[in-house]
């Protein structure tokens, strides 16, 4: 789903997220679920056309190319691509989240990675892995590592812990803090320390 970095040979100023689409059958990949019995690759289909209202709960990867008004939550490893809408909240233990589509009014919770090169429309997102962000976005990003496509709008707040990268041709307008993780005691949760470096917040910075 979310292989790796690699460096867009078109204009050469940029990474992203290599993203292969989903195959109905063939061996396991990444974090796709193989089924034990066949070792083929188990994935949930909401095809194009459809509209499912309600809450929707998977053990194993799902490709959304219809509409969904209600929340999605993904188990363990399981993958999660939005090609068509979603309203509401998306959530997967640790498998990647790619948003190929729209995002209306949602959060996006996951231990994998990120991949917004669609819409997103308020809410925040928040991966223990890498964000990659390439389209039009508002709200609030936190994760390990963030990267701002050169098609990229962005508006809102920025939370990173180990590094930050911005495209050229990006336009963003950002609160941007570094996250430090400190653990005082094994029987306390990890406390969490902002650094603030954001820059003015009323000016729009083009990334020439």
């Amino acid at each position: 789903m979310l292989k790796k970095w690699v460096s867009e040979k078109n204009n050469g100023n940029t990474d992203s997220l290599e993203k292969d689409p989903p195959k109905e059958t063939g061996k396991t990949n990444g974090n796709m679920n193989p089924d034990n019995s066949t070792g083929e690759r188990k994935i949930n289909n909401i095809l194009k056309g459809s509209k499912v209202t309600g809450d929707i709960n998977v053990t194993c990867d799902l490709v959304l190319s219809g509409d969904v008004k209600g929340n999605i939550t993904a188990k363990d490893k399981s993958n999660i691509v939005i090609k068509g809408s979603c309203s509401g909240n998306i959530e997967s233990g640790m498998g990647d989240v790619d948003i190929r589509g729209e995002l209306r009014n949602g959060n996006i919770t996951t231990g994998g990675n990120v991949s917004i090169s669609g819409k997103f429309t308020g809410g925040e997102v928040k991966a223990q892995g890498k964000i990659f962000v390439n389209c039009e976005f508002s709200g609030r990003l936190e994760g390990t590592e963030i990267e701002i496509g050169a098609n990229a709008r962005v508006k809102g707040e920025l939370f990173y812990r180990e590094y930050i990268s911005v495209s050229r041709g990006a336009k963003v307008e950002v609160h941007l803090c570094r996250l430090n993780e400190e653990s005082k005691k094994e029987d306390k949760k990890p406390e969490k320390k902002v650094e603030d470096i954001k820059p003015p917040v009323n000016k729009l910075v083009g990334v020439q």
